[in-house]
């Protein structure tokens, strides 16, 4: 089945770039270099965007060599953390004049979208798809479109069960039987716990599609996305 959001003039949105789109397991110049140009092309027409990086294979290298150094699980975290921040300097690079130079530590510390807001994680115990849900909530954004490396939900991971479903569409309250409550330094999954919770309590209108350019510019501006919808 085909998935797709009702076309929305003067768009308020954000953008969850999973790290593994952006820098996994090089650097991915192309697609980095085409992001901005999406993103300077939707700004022309009005649309207001923030977007949040994950931190991808860097992220997980340093923090699967920290514990292996014997490091704490915040300390890990942290690392990772400083992966994402350096992933949001590059879409900031491309971007150029249409963003905003900084990357902001905190949520709070954003105040305004006139040019775009790029994040990466703020402070360990969630992952940057809980950041982008705050960045949501704080920004009042009618969307959230999460990128990835898959083309969805699916009751498993689809990359170790063949059997699993994809959902077109599925209920939050059902996405938060299938995410892991633990959280960990690196994890790789499509939502967080505490992603899935901010976007149940604010009503976050979410779509996880995968991270091909075509597909994110659809699912923003109502094409067909081939995605999933989270309907809250």
């Amino acid at each position: 089945m085909q998935c797709k959001v009702n076309v929305v003039r003067d768009l308020r949105a954000v953008l969850s770039l999973g790290g593994s789109v952006v820098a996994s397991p090089e650097i991915n110049l192309e697609f980095i270099s085409g992001f901005a140009s999406l993103v300077k092309r939707l700004r022309r027409k009005g649309h207001r965007l923030a977007v949040v990086v994950g931190g991808g294979k860097v992220a997980r290298d340093y923090i699967g060599a920290a514990r292996r150094l014997g490091a704490e699980e915040s300390f890990c975290d942290e690392l990772g953390i400083l992966a994402t921040r350096m992933n949001a300097r590059l879409i900031i690079a491309a971007l150029g004049g249409e963003a905003y130079r900084r990357v902001p530590e905190s949520v709070e510390e954003v105040k305004e979208w006139e040019k775009v807001v790029v994040m990466g994680g703020t402070v360990p115990g969630h992952t940057t798809d809980a950041v982008a849900a705050m960045l949501a909530t704080k920004l009042k954004a009618e969307l959230l479109v999460n990128a990835t490396n898959v083309d969805g939900i699916y009751s498993a991971d689809p990359k170790k069960n063949p059997d699993a479903k994809k959902y077109d569409r599925i209920a939050v309250e059902e996405l938060l039987k299938l995410v892991d409550r633990e959280h960990k330094a690196g994890i790789s999954a499509i939502l967080d716990a505490k992603a899935v919770r901010i976007i149940e309590e604010n009503r976050i209108r979410t779509l996880v599609v995968k991270g091909e350019l075509s597909r994110i510019e659809a699912a923003l501006l109502g094409g067909e996305h081939f995605g999933t919808e989270v309907v809250v």
